[in-house]
């Protein structure tokens, strides 16, 4: 089973994300809360092995090198090539869940936004705990809401969307436990909310595989600075209401490591 089929995405797409990526306040905004979570684990340490999960165009790889050397691996031959045309050769193809390397392997697995590709998603998380060391994490994020379902998440070719609730009971029968766990995104839900109510009031449907919503640059940059300061409230508390939802996993048998130790 593939993280997410090669037809979901276009390659004349993977230009088009990765500019967004670089500069769209929803990826910025995320890679700094992302960052949040990997200073909370890790501290000032530097040195950590990581695997990224579901890399895509590449638009974690730079974030995630700042804690340690990065082995990327994806389903997808048109992402792997596009990420080696932006000078990374660390990648990887892997074909569905099943993962070429050795039990406890990495300090970090990160899946930003892969879990909700994946049918089934116990598995993957099985998986990706067995190449994690006894005292290592799992980081990641996945969208938010059942409810907030849209043809956005359908041609991206999503399986679900999840709650808190709903991603922690899934960790649990793969045998992890939550270190962290929040929502994130935060102050875009009722923007998400009011969005999809005009669209299917106006009977608007989605034609865009990235269906990013443009925004005048200086709003652009307002939304950047809020998300900023969302990711500084992370490192303090957890957040009841968002569109995302980020985690901490470790394995249930590990030892919780304390906030800035290692």
């Amino acid at each position: 089973m593939r993280l997410y089929e090669e037809s979901a995405v276009k390659t004349s797409e993977y230009a088009r994300m990765a500019e967004y990526e670089q500069s769209y306040w929803w990826h910025l905004g995320r890679l700094e809360i992302i960052q949040t979570y990997l200073k909370r684990v890790f501290g000032k340490r530097h040195n950590s092995t990581i695997l990224n999960v579901g890399c895509g165009t590449g638009g974690t790889i730079d974030m995630l090198e700042k804690f340690g050397h990065v082995d990327n691996v994806d389903t997808s031959d048109d992402a792997i090539a596009f990420v080696k045309t932006r000078g990374n050769k660390n990648i990887m193809k892997v074909d569905g869940i099943d993962l070429p390397y050795e039990d406890k392997t990495y300090d970090v697995v990160g899946a930003f936004d892969v879990l909700e590709h994946i049918e089934d998603d116990k598995r993957a998380l099985f998986e990706w705990k067995r190449v994690l060391k006894d005292d290592g994490v799992i980081v990641i994020t996945v969208p938010a809401y059942q409810w907030l379902w849209s043809e956005h998440d359908a041609s991206l070719h999503h399986r679900r969307r999840y709650t808190v609730k709903s991603l922690m009971t899934v960790a649990a029968e793969a045998g992890l436990k939550p270190e962290k766990k929040s929502y994130a995104i935060s102050f875009s839900l009722p923007l998400v909310i009011g969005y999809r109510v005009a669209s299917k009031a106006l009977n608007r449907k989605g034609g865009s595989e990235t269906s990013y919503v443009p925004v005048p640059r200086s709003i652009n940059k307002f939304f950047t600075v809020l998300l900023k300061v969302e990711a500084k409230l992370h490192d303090k508390i957890s957040l009841p209401a968002g569109t995302s939802v980020i985690t901490i996993l470790r394995k249930n048998d590990s030892r919780v490591r304390r906030k800035g130790s290692g």
